[in-house]
């Protein structure tokens, strides 16, 4: 499969919304998990590996290595998002990627992915992102991100249990 020059789902370049969302929306969802930062990070840090682990998307893929990869998700909807990751760092745990390419009425989308040490055996997962919306976005857009974030952290406290 080839990549092509893509866009992210709204336009950006014609504004944002700019009444009650006046302020950049950020969602942060969390989850402890009963197992170690590495442990954690080694079976779910992997870009692509959302797709094994969130009950709403079929599949993920990646291509390239590093900063600079892309991940295409495959949405069980039948609906694709591209995004790239621009941050990896395994030592801390994180990575943070933008989208490229995605249906949901936002432009300037940047996630965040990371796992802390909680103590000596738990680890605590923090699924964050900050978008603009674009006009034809509102507040639902921002409750689907959310939900989106949410069902995945809970798709792995289920997966691995609660301390």
């Amino acid at each position: 499969m080839r990549l092509q020059a893509i866009s992210v789902g709204g336009d950006c370049q014609s504004g944002v919304r700019k009444d009650m969302f006046a302020a950049m929306p950020r969602i942060t969802e969390t989850a402890t998990i009963p197992l170690d930062p590495e442990t954690l990070w080694n079976d779910v840090g992997r870009f692509d590996s959302v797709g094994d682990w969130h009950p709403w998307l079929e599949s993920a893929q990646m291509f390239g290595e590093g900063a600079g990869a892309k991940r295409v998700a495959h949405a069980q909807t039948g609906t694709d998002q591209v995004e790239r990751l621009e941050t990896l760092d395994r030592r801390r745990h994180l990575y943070r990627y933008t989208m490229e390419r995605t249906t949901l009425p936002v432009c300037d989308y940047t996630g965040e992915f990371r796992i802390e040490r909680v103590g000596e055996a738990a680890s605590r997962i923090v699924w964050s992102a900050r978008f603009e919306l674009t006009p034809e976005g509102d507040g639902r857009t921002i409750e689907s991100i959310r939900r989106f974030l949410h069902a995945g952290t809970e798709s792995l406290k289920n997966r691995y249990g609660t301390p």
